[in-house]
């Protein structure tokens, strides 16, 4: 059974060559839904909230597992949660990187979805886009970092796996998805997941998915993201998408 991440390898270079990210992103998005995924280690299903992400008590850097922090370079406030032994913020980041953009270029959607990034630009004298990876080593606050896809796909161990509903419904948020096919979460670890969706100058996905930049670019003019709506799933697309950080 081919794999979603194969799917996506397929669709893109079918859609590159129309030169169009409007239809790049929408197909990544229908691939979602459409596409065979891998499928789950195991049908037993332990997961317990209490266990693998208690509200009390402290984490291995010694702070309580959930709390708040600051950004010193703007001074903004984010949450953040403790999942396993890894510790996420648990909003999107907002930080005002250059390239990153607001939601419909609407400032007040950047309250509600955080920033939309990429780490994908143009480089003089190259005929196409290759990856910023300065951006990447420097998007997110002091003591964090813009995780890699091995560590989202940790994340997704701790909540019922990598492809599948069980994850997606634990992460996301209660409400904010009144537009998506698949409807909201639990919020089970207070990770609290919005559809932030990507940008493109001519469509947008707010309301139906969330989509996360990773830190892992298997090619060198692509974005590599998890994106996150009926199933918790990753694979190569361009665009500008959420970002959060996890602590170092």
């Amino acid at each position: 059974m081919r794999t979603l991440k194969i799917c996506l390898i397929v669709a893109f270079s079918i859609v590159a060559k129309m030169n169009k990210l409007k239809l790049v992103a929408l197909c990544f998005l229908m691939l979602l839904t459409s596409c065979s995924t891998e499928p789950d280690d195991s049908d037993d299903d332990s997961f317990d909230a209490s266990v693998v992400c208690p509200a009390e008590g402290t984490n291995a850097y010694g702070m309580p597992n959930r709390g708040t922090f600051v950004d010193e370079r703007d001074g903004q406030e984010y949450r953040y949660t403790t999942i396993g032994d890894q510790v996420w913020m648990a909003e999107n980041l907002n930080y005002d990187a250059q390239g990153s953009i607001c939601q419909g270029r609407d400032p007040s959607k950047c309250e509600i979805y955080g920033r939309l990034y990429s780490y994908v630009g143009h480089v003089p004298d190259r005929t196409i886009d290759t990856i910023n990876w300065n951006f990447i080593d420097s998007v997110c606050p002091n003591g964090w970092h813009l995780p890699s896809l091995a560590e989202w796909k940790k994340l997704g161990s701790f909540v019922g796996g990598m492809n599948t509903e069980k994850a997606a419904l634990r992460l996301k948020s209660v409400d904010g998805w009144e537009k998506s096919n698949w409807g909201a979460g639990i919020d089970a670890c207070a990770f609290s997941v919005l559809p932030g969706g990507f940008f493109s100058y001519e469509s947008s996905s707010e309301g139906n998915s969330a989509l996360f930049l990773t830190a892992t670019a298997e090619f060198e003019d692509m974005n590599n993201l998890v994106a996150l709506d009926k199933e918790l799933v990753y694979g190569p697309s361009p665009g500008r998408y959420s970002i959060r950080c996890i602590k170092n």
